[in-house]
C-alpha cells in the first residue's frame, strides 16, 4: 500500500493498475461526474478500456488512486504533462462526495508527484459552473487565471548549502 497521508481523512495512495479500470469508467459516466467534465458525452466501455490500457503505460501520465484507511478506493487523480507543467484532474466516488475525500485525495497527489516526480508546476481546467472543483482547487493553492485555466507553483526544496558545497 501507499502513503497514509496525515489528513483529516487518512488517505492512502497508490498507483493505479489494471484492476481499476472498471472502476474508474464507472466514476468517469457517473451522471454528476459527466455534467462537471469538459467532455460530458459517455464514455462506452471499449473506448474507456482501450484508454485505460494505453495510459497505465504513458511515462507523460501519472495516474494516482486514493483509498480510505480499510482500502476502499475514494477517487483517482490524473496528471498528464504538458508544457513543462502537469494538467491534473480528479474524480471522486459518487458516493464520497461532499465528505472531504477531494481535498485529502488531491493535497497527497500533490505531495507525491512532487516527491516522485519533482513536479512543482500544475494546471487545472475547470467550468466556470463547476463550483466545487473550483473551490477544492482554490482550498489546495491554485489560483484562477484566465478563462477556465487554474494554476498552482509549488516551491522547489531548497539544497542544503553544506551538501551543495560538498
Amino acid at each position: 500500500m501507499g502513503d497514509l497521508m496525515s489528513t483529516p481523512h487518512p488517505i492512502q495512495l497508490r498507483c493505479a493498475g489494471h484492476e481499476d479500470g472498471r472502476l474508474v469508467f464507472d466514476w468517469r459516466n457517473d451522471v454528476a461526474t459527466r455534467a462537471a467534465s469538459l467532455q460530458t458525452d459517455p464514455i462506452p466501455w471499449p473506448v474507456h478500456e482501450l484508454w485505460w490500457k494505453a495510459s497505465l503505460g504513458r511515462a507523460d501520465r501519472t495516474l494516482i488512486i486514493g483509498e480510505d484507511a480499510w482500502g476502499r478506493p475514494v477517487g483517482l487523480v490524473r496528471f498528464d504533462a504538458a508544457d513543462g507543467r502537469w494538467l491534473v484532474s480528479i474524480q471522486i466516488a459518487p458516493d464520497r462526495r461532499g465528505q472531504g475525500w477531494g481535498r485529502a485525495l488531491l493535497e497527497g497527489a500533490l505531495v507525491r508527484m512532487s516527491e516522485k516526480r519533482a513536479a512543482y508546476r500544475f494546471m487545472a481546467q475547470i467550468k466556470p459552473e463547476n463550483e466545487a472543483s473550483r473551490r477544492l482547487f482554490a482550498a489546495c493553492g491554485f489560483a484562477a487565471c484566465v478563462g477556465i485555466e487554474w494554476t498552482l507553483n509549488r516551491a522547489r526544496p531548497q539544497a542544503d548549502p553544506v551538501e551543495a558545497a560538498a
